[in-house]
Order: structure tokens, then C-alpha cells, then sequence
């Protein structure tokens, strides 16, 4: 069986991501596939979502560096779009390999983060890699506290670490 992102991006999120939790109704989330035509949209996203954190870590942002490095990586088959209603709130990419799935990117817009979407998107990519008995993993950035804090919720615990990065892995 070969590679294929766009096969693997669909059993690694699965079918389903719309939670109820609790007595609470969670945002309706809903998924688009992202397109060639996504690259500004997808960059704008990431820099609401990582900015501060890359400034924090490395000093400064630069722009030209940061989308040169955003165009040679974007690689639409691996990216949903997440959608609340009609309003873009984020992005999700999601890589499946032999061994396990890597959650590569999971940016909210600031204004919709806190609000359960990401923990949806999170637990479908884990309900599907655990389906196949595969692990999730990922890495963020050590400053990003928040984040780490959502994966630990989550279930991940850091499977090795460098300067600026943790690793974290769960599931199978």
C-alpha cells in the first residue's frame, strides 16, 4: 500500500468530530478540505496562532522567512479548513505514516480558542488513530503553554524534548 495524504487524512481525522460534552452543547464544527487557493488563508491563520510564540522562541517574526517557509510546506491534501457555521476558525493538518499519525499543525483563531473546538478536532484524530491502533504525535513549541496544557487534557505525555520543542505522543 502506498502513501497517499489524501487517504491518510481521512482515516486519521475519521467521519466524525461534532461533540456534545456534558450537559454543554460544544460549536457545531464542521471540516473543508483545504485547496491550492488556501495558501494566504492558511498562513494568515497560522500567524494569529503562532506569532507570539515563534517571537517568544526565536525573537522576532520574519515575514518573508515565515511565509517562504509556509509556501514550501502547505501542502493542501493534509489541511482541513475548521469551520463554525460559515466563519473560518482554524486549520487542522494531519500526516498518517506505517507507525503512527502526527497531528502536524491544530491553529484556532485566537477569538475562537477556549471554546471546546479544538479538543473536538483533537479527540476525532485520536478516536481514528486508535481505531487502527495507531498513536498520535506531535510536537509544540515549549512556550506554548496552552497548548500543552490541551494535549495534556488530552492524554499526551512528552515522549522526548529539545530547547524549544516537546514531543508528545498518546494512544496506542
Amino acid at each position: 500500500c502506498t502513501f497517499s495524504p489524501a487517504r491518510a487524512w481521512r482515516h486519521a481525522v475519521g467521519p466524525r468530530l461534532v461533540r456534545t460534552l456534558g450537559p454543554t452543547q460544544m460549536p457545531l464544527v464542521r471540516m473543508r478540505p483545504a485547496s491550492p487557493d488556501d495558501l494566504a488563508l492558511t498562513y494568515a491563520i497560522t500567524e494569529d496562532a503562532m506569532r507570539g510564540y515563534v517571537e517568544e522562541t526565536w525573537g522576532n517574526w520574519d515575514e518573508e522567512e515565515q511565509r517562504q517557509k509556509h509556501r514550501n510546506n502547505f501542502t493542501p491534501e493534509t489541511y482541513k479548513i475548521i469551520l463554525i457555521q460559515d466563519a473560518v476558525v482554524g486549520l487542522v493538518a494531519v500526516e498518517e505514516f506505517p507507525s503512527h499519525v502526527w497531528l502536524v499543525k491544530l491553529y484556532l483563531l485566537e477569538k475562537y480558542r477556549n471554546q471546546g473546538i479544538g479538543s473536538q478536532v483533537l479527540q476525532g484524530v485520536q478516536e481514528s488513530a486508535s481505531a487502527r491502533g495507531k498513536p498520535v504525535t506531535l510536537r509544540v513549541l515549549r512556550v506554548n503553554k496552552r497548548a500543552q496544557a490541551l494535549y495534556e487534557r488530552h492524554g499526551f505525555t512528552v515522549s522526548e524534548e529539545n530547547a524549544e520543542r516537546l514531543h508528545m505522543a498518546s494512544g496506542a
